[in-house]
């Protein structure tokens, strides 16, 4: 056969990237050209390096999964359709399609290669996203605390977000690292916990555009904060939104972790988003306004406690003013007073009385009388102008007792 030409070969996957998923089908197809009869088609893996296809002889066919056809034989033109059924994992690998030339002498040449990267699509399986430290956490107010969520990134289409359960008053930027090699992705952060975190968790969500509906998560915290101090910070409040989205990864293995910032401009796509909230109040804020609200509660408990006093004390007075007035007090007369007579001249005597505007005057009156006394008649005096110790006896007249005539 002449050959006209230098033999050219050309690979391909037929089945587009967002089907080429775990558990479903990928068609390859290789188109080698400028043949001599004495050339050989070749498919093989690159890693391992394993040959699966040899002219019209397969050597590989996992579990019936490998299937070829080859048409064009001995003409110039080869055309090579490799399928892999039921999809795994493993599948993931270079493939490559060779045009040999077997050397007569011994050994074989290559004259044309072409090759195809196959990256299958799955979603990382249920250990994951994985949190450290998982679950609620106690710590001091003032330590550096380390909190890490991981994944497989399933070749760069995994999405993973991490959001505080509540909004805080501070910002967290997490720190992006993704290993082609060992296709994980790791979102980290260094957190000096204070008064403001207290009772803070985060969750890490992962998803993928490529499996609708699957959703995983995991969750760091709550943190509660021993011997807390609320310090009143004058950053602008944010929801610490993460997301880390590596769909379209061409990221070439360097087989180091890659750290991705919000600045650089790869096909892997890692935003750290933090928006504003505005009009966020600052930590401080709650402990003012219970403040308030207890000083005004003191306060209108002060007024009530004055406004009853004020009517108690009312109240007696009201009480007190009829009873002084319905009971004037009425000045007794003293046993020893002098009695002075009438204005009658009367043998009658009047008790002096006491004025009083609000006592009214009242007069007693009295009269002589013979009581009994039970003294005797006589007694013993000395004559008038006798210087003689001896006494006479003489009449006493009777005492004349006074009786109250009541007026």
């Amino acid at each position: 056969m002449v050959v006209t030409a230098q033999p050219t070969v050309y690979a391909e996957i037929l089945t587009p990237a967002a089907d080429r998923k775990e558990g479903g089908q990928v068609d390859m197809r290789c188109t080698a050209t400028n043949l001599e009869t004495d050339h050989v088609v070749e498919w093989r893996t690159d890693d391992p390096y394993t040959t699966l296809r040899w002219g019209e002889t397969t050597y590989q066919n996992v579990n019936g999964r490998f299937i070829f056809d080859t048409s064009g034989v001995n003409t110039q033109t080869v055309v090579q359709d490799f399928t892999i059924t039921n999809v795994q994992r493993a599948d993931t690998d270079e493939y490559v399609c060779n045009v040999i030339y077997p050397i007569p002498t011994g050994g074989n040449t290559i004259v044309a290669t072409s090759n195809v990267t196959l990256s299958v699509l799955y979603f990382p399986n249920a250990s994951f996203p994985m949190c450290s430290p998982a679950g609620p956490i106690t710590v001091d107010a003032g330590t550096e605390f380390y909190m890490r969520c991981s994944s497989e990134s399933s070749h760069g289409t995994v999405t993973m977000t991490i959001n505080p359960t509540i909004q805080t008053s501070r910002s967290t930027n997490w720190t992006s690292v993704i290993n082609d090699d060992s296709d994980t992705v790791v979102r980290t952060l260094d957190l000096t916990v204070d008064g403001a975190d207290n009772g803070v968790a985060f969750e890490c969500f992962i998803s993928s555009m490529y499996f609708a509906g699957m959703k995983r998560t995991c969750q760091i915290g709550p943190i509660t904060v021993r011997n807390s101090v609320t310090i009143p910070t004058t950053e602008p409040t944010t929801s610490s939104t993460s997301t880390l989205s590596t769909a379209g990864s061409t990221r070439p293995s360097t087989g180091n972790p890659t750290p991705t910032t919000e600045n650089e401009v790869t096909s892997t796509s890692s935003t750290v988003s933090s928006p504003s909230s505005p009009g966020a109040a600052p930590s401080s804020t709650p402990w003012i306004v219970a403040f308030i609200v207890v000083l005004i509660l003191a306060v209108t408990f002060f007024v009530i406690i004055i406004i009853l006093i004020l009517r108690d004390v009312r109240k007696n007075r009201l009480i007190k003013r009829p009873t002084s007035e319905k009971e004037p007090q009425v000045t007794q007369p003293d046993p020893y007073m002098e009695l002075q007579p009438t204005e009658d001249k009367n043998r009658v005597y009047m008790e002096p009385t006491t004025t009083k505007e609000t006592i009214p005057n009242q007069d007693t009156y009295y009269q002589p009388v013979e009581v009994e006394n039970g003294s005797p008649e006589y007694d013993y005096a000395r004559p008038e102008g006798s210087t003689n110790t001896y006494y006479e006896a003489v009449r006493v007249p009777a005492e004349k007792q006074y009786q109250n005539i009541t007026n």
